[in-house]
């Protein structure tokens, strides 16, 4: 990939010698950075804030935190950082998670943070994920000349008490303690049978979901919601699934009602229960949306990969059910810099991701191939390995729905290899997602009774 073209006219304007370092394509930030060999000691991040309708770019030190109160404090405005979309296009040809500080390219005021300055030397992001350039400290300078200095806008990340390998090893032997593995309540693993079996009826499934009371009582009062606007009286589950809800549906409500009993999270924050319940839904409902439009000889099992689509990020809900503490730095960190992929703040905070905490979940509760292959793949566009076709579609689905601020991709860009992998095109992806769109109402319904 070639260094976008704003930014080597904004370069040539400057003048100054600068070196390129690149690392090969299909890489994270974090991943590129450790590739190319870059010193993060002197590597820079650029952030966009919005307030209103006024705009910032932010400069400040990649190993340390930005400082959003302190700024605000100083400026007296309300700074936030910009979602993903708004700012890749304000950045126009370039990537915002590698965004170059040079904001004066694109209109944008700056702030270079204090730290930044002491530099002799600094590297930052050329636009593009995979590319890095260094400057010298004054040639930087004048790359931001214009820009607001000499104020104190960011804080060192603290460093966890024990290296992060160590951490990570610590972590995995607590998760692997089978005794502190929340089990998959026994309705789950029932349902689970019923929908590997082709045969199933609404008789054997409101048997399994009536051994639970309240979540009998919670089917049959959302059965005769309004929502329905059924005129009947319903005495019986089996009744609520013939008559209203149908089978599909109450398998889904009931598995994820189920598993949800088994974690005592939060409920606020981007990786609360309101939103990832939210998230699970949606993306598990485009999962098997997308599964519709496929060639029927390419057509995996639907109700897979709906369960695919609600289970792949189950490793947040581990790590608050877990360790509450980590969860919570986590959750504030991904709240502060929305920019930032959610894999690369795990393993800087935390040393271990979601994905890997849930895949040691999925092997404790002995969920099939297909889920497990989803937990750890589904954000690698490049997967082409067993099962792919599953975490391939919920890796599609994920960046359809980051449109809408819902999943944690960290693009929303649909990348012409994973759609040809797939065996669908753009505009049948499109499709798929405003049916799903469609199904809001209640989709939101369920996520705040599971979140509940």
């Amino acid at each position: 990939m070639n260094i976008p073209a704003s930014v080597r006219n904004y370069l040539a304007r400057k003048g100054g010698q600068y070196k390129v370092y690149a690392a090969p394509a299909g890489q994270s930030f974090a991943e590129a950075v450790r590739a190319a060999r870059v010193p993060v000691q002197k590597l820079v991040r650029s952030v966009v804030l919005k307030d209103g309708a006024t705009y910032l770019m932010a400069v400040y030190p990649a190993a340390h935190r930005l400082d959003l109160a302190t700024l605000n404090s100083g400026a007296r405005r309300n700074f936030a950082p910009c979602s993903v979309a708004e700012a890749n296009g304000l950045l126009q040809d370039c990537d915002a998670a590698a965004a170059p500080p040079l904001g004066a390219a694109y209109g944008l005021k700056v702030i270079v943070d204090q730290a930044v300055e002491d530099l002799d030397e600094v590297y930052f992001g050329a636009g593009a994920v995979n590319l890095f350039l260094r400057a010298n400290g004054e040639d930087f300078i004048r790359l931001t000349d214009g820009a607001l200095r000499g104020h104190r806008i960011s804080n060192p990340v603290a460093k966890a008490v024990a290296p992060q390998e160590s951490g990570r090893e610590t972590m995995k032997r607590q998760v692997e303690k089978v005794s502190t593995l929340p089990p998959m309540p026994g309705i789950a693993i029932q349902i689970v049978k019923l929908r590997n079996n082709p045969y199933a009826n609404a008789n054997e499934l409101s048997a399994v979901i009536e051994q639970d009371p309240s979540l009998t009582a919670q089917l049959l009062r959302y059965a005769a919601s309004p929502f329905y606007a059924y005129q009947g009286k319903l005495t019986s589950v089996e009744q609520a699934i013939v008559r209203v809800l149908g089978m599909d549906f109450v398998m889904d409500f009931a598995f994820g009602l189920s598993l949800g009993k088994s974690f005592r999270n939060p409920k606020d924050g981007p990786l609360g229960l309101d939103n990832f319940w939210r998230d699970a839904l949606y993306v598990a409902a485009l999962t098997q949306a997308l599964c519709n439009n496929l060639e029927f000889s390419r057509r995996p099992a639907p109700g897979i990969a709906y369960m695919a689509g609600l289970l792949h990020n189950f490793g947040f809900l581990l790590l608050g059910h877990l360790f509450p503490q980590q969860f919570e730095r986590l959750n504030k960190a991904v709240a502060e810099q929305p920019e930032r992929p959610v894999l690369e703040l795990e393993r800087e905070l935390l040393g271990v991701t979601h994905t890997e905490l849930g895949l040691w979940l999925m092997d404790s509760w002995n969920m099939p191939k297909e889920i497990v292959e989803t937990v750890r793949e589904h954000h690698n566009d490049e997967y082409r390995g067993d099962y792919a076709i599953y975490p391939n579609l919920v890796n599609l689905a994920n960046r359809l729905l980051k449109r809408f601020g819902i999943g944690d991709a960290a693009s929303i860009e649909l990348p012409n290899e994973l759609l040809d992998a797939i065996g669908i095109d753009e505009v049948q992806a499109e499709a798929a997602l405003g049916t799903v769109l469609q199904m809001r109402e209640g989709l939101q319904f369920m996520a705040r009774k599971m979140a509940a």
